[in-house]
């Protein structure tokens, strides 16, 4: 009986470890749970909370577009020909404003501007409505200047030079339509010149918002558009008579100069591929010719940059190029514009195309005979200022690119060309040309078929 109750307590207290640390293990699982469940929400928390703080930084609006319109030229543009990029005769805007050298030009200005005002055009030419409609837009045209004016003029100061500069430019816009009954101020040939050349630095611009603003309280029922007025000076300036007959763009334009790139381009911006990095080199025009490439003027509603080639027929088209004394000037803050702004490259793709293509006095009497080109520089001179507008632009992003690669394909095979004209031209049309050919077959087949008989004997008694 002893035994058997010892038996059956051992029995007992087996089961009860047992059942101890079944629950041991069950109580360990759990609390494992529990863990990982209070890891994973400790997880979820702390991502919860980066997001949040990330979230608190993110910004309430989208930025607004960058104003900067007018900038310093860089010294890397400007170094070669710093003339190029600074006024000569009439400052505009704030960043050559008050030179000692510019004391007689404000003088001419100021009676630019009471002309303008004892004219009395409309209701609204008055000094103090100038003064009202300039000063409103102040902030805005402050912020389009690459450098920020902050002291350097105060309030009054700003909105004085805005409307001074803002009628001269506007005065001379219209003086420059040739039916115009205002050409009493800056009446000289050469002092015009230099205004022109200066109205179209990088450096010496003003917003378009001023112009248009003065425009609006000055003109009348009878006057031309203000985009007409316009074209017409970029026309004399870049010696282009038929750029102001393109088609009126509805955008805004931001100043003088951003207005002439506008009308040069045209509508071939959106013909256009994307822009290249790598576009490959090609040859001159006479080199090109020997080719068999042939030169053609493009029609006159071509813009200045349409240039085309037609890898068929060999024919690249090319719109007429005016080139007179203040083109260089002109393209060089042209391209100084697009490269500070970021815009395409389209003028420097154009220069950089026509350097390749005008290697000579050859070359540029090429063009010049097929009315491609016209000239009012020395022939030397013309043939370098492209060279000198591309200096430092090497890795710059052209348009032509497709154009220079077919033209590169055409030309690489002229070799294969010109011998097949040559036999063409040799043997095909002359029957003894044939016959001696097909003699001289002959004997080079027989001399060739003895080579090789010997050859195989030879290595005959080799092997053997």
């Amino acid at each position: 009986m002893t035994d058997l109750a010892e038996s059956s307590n051992s029995a007992n207290r087996d089961q009860s470890v047992i059942q101890a640390r079944d629950e041991g293990e069950r109580c360990e699982i759990e609390l494992s749970g529990v863990g990982n469940q209070t890891l994973s929400r400790n997880e979820t928390n702390k991502d919860e909370l980066l997001a949040s703080l990330i979230e608190k930084k993110l910004p309430q609006e989208f930025p607004e577009a960058d104003p900067t319109c007018m900038f310093i030229v860089p010294n890397k543009l400007g170094r070669d020909s710093e003339n190029a990029f600074v006024p000569q005769v009439v400052p505009i805007g704030p960043y050559h404003h008050g030179g000692k050298k510019f004391e007689a030009m404000e003088q001419i200005k100021l009676w630019n501007l009471q002309c303008l005002l004892k004219r009395e055009p409309t209701p609204d030419t008055s000094l103090v409505k100038f003064v009202k409609e300039i000063r409103s837009r102040e902030e805005c045209l402050r912020n389009c200047y690459d450098v920020k004016l902050g002291n350097h003029l105060s309030s009054d100061q700003f909105v004085e030079m805005m409307v001074v500069d803002g009628c001269f430019l506007l005065e001379f816009i219209r003086r420059s339509n040739p039916i115009s009954r205002y050409r009493d101020v800056l009446s000289m040939p050469e002092m015009l010149s230099m205004v022109k050349n200066d109205l179209f630095l990088l450096e010496n611009q003003l917003p378009w918002n001023v112009v248009d603003c003065l425009f609006n309280l000055t003109t009348t029922s009878k006057e031309k558009s203000l985009h007409f007025l316009t074209s017409v000076l970029i026309a004399e300036v870049m010696h282009n008579r038929t750029i102001h007959k393109h088609p009126i763009q509805t955008w805004q334009f931001r100043h003088l100069l951003d207005n002439a790139r506008d009308l040069l381009v045209g509508s071939f911006s959106r013909n256009r591929d994307s822009l290249y990095k790598h576009w490959t080199p090609i040859p001159s025009v006479t080199h090109l010719e020997e080719s068999g490439v042939k030169f053609q003027p493009a029609s006159s509603k071509t813009e200045l940059l349409g240039v085309t080639f037609d890898s068929q027929n060999g024919v690249m088209e090319i719109p007429l190029t005016r080139i007179g004394a203040n083109t260089e000037c002109v393209l060089r803050n042209l391209i100084a514009y697009e490269r500070c702004s970021r815009k395409p490259n389209y003028i420097l793709s154009y220069a950089t195309l026509l350097n390749q293509l005008i290697k000579s006095t050859e070359d540029l009497d090429s063009l010049f005979q097929k009315k491609i080109v016209v000239t009012y520089l020395s022939k030397e001179d013309t043939v370098s200022l492209f060279n000198r507008l591309c200096n430092d632009t090497t890795s710059i992003p052209i348009v032509y690119s497709r154009l220079t690669l077919d033209v590169y394909r055409y030309n690489r095979d002229r070799w294969l060309r010109r011998w097949l004209a040559g036999i063409k031209r040799d043997y095909l049309y002359n029957p003894q040309s044939v016959m001696s050919l097909f003699s001289n077959a002959v004997i080079l087949a027989l001399i060739l078929t003895a080579l090789q008989t010997v050859y195989g004997i030879l290595a005959y008694h080799k092997q053997s």
